[in-house]
């Protein structure tokens, strides 16, 4: 392995050691950590959601609309906010309805009274409806890209947070209103 730095002592100037590429440092601090905790389901998928703007969104959805988004968000999509199947397809209400045991017209009513929410978006393509969450209420990964962002950033979930220019490497990032 390629050696990436040198260790010395700083009062002697003596070599210590070496740092070899795929090594890494780790703090005594983070191995108390290490020690002192547990991971839990690794390999599973997990969901972010944002507690800032939560007491709001629980007063604002219906039971039903609370059920129908705890079910939709196992489907919600990294970077998109599409809700997808697996194999990349998208959710459609046919396949809700089916799923939940409701009607499609109640899948439909639920469905709307969310958009109207601004809990989730929708999009047709030719024939093809997409369906979206708002990723200032949940979202996987780290980032998002433009038009999921540009299709939420009006809504009134965005607006519990404020958009700051010129973040890191001049990017945008969020700041909790304070």
């Amino acid at each position: 392995m390629e050696t990436r730095a040198i260790l010395c002592d700083p009062r002697t100037g003596e070599k210590t050691g070496e740092i070899r590429t795929g090594d890494k440092i780790v703090r005594a601090r983070t191995k108390e950590y290490f020690g002192a905790t547990v991971e839990i389901l690794p390999d599973e998928a997990y969901i972010k959601t944002f507690t800032k703007p939560l007491t709001q969104l629980a007063e604002t959805l219906t039971g039903p609309e609370t059920s129908l988004v705890y079910y939709l968000v196992q489907y919600l999509s990294y970077e998109s906010g599409m809700l997808k199947h697996r194999n990349g397809q998208p959710l459609d209400r046919a396949y809700i309805s089916d799923e939940t045991g409701q009607s499609e017209r109640t899948v439909d009513r639920l469905l709307q009274g969310l958009k109207e929410k601004h809990v989730m978006g929708r999009n047709v393509v030719g024939r093809e409806v997409q369906y979206f969450l708002n990723p200032w209420l949940f979202m996987r990964g780290k980032r998002i890209n433009r038009t999921l962002h540009d299709m939420f950033k009006n809504s009134r979930w965005a607006k519990v947070y404020e958009l700051k220019q010129g973040g890191k490497n001049g990017a945008n990032s969020l700041r909790n209103n304070k």
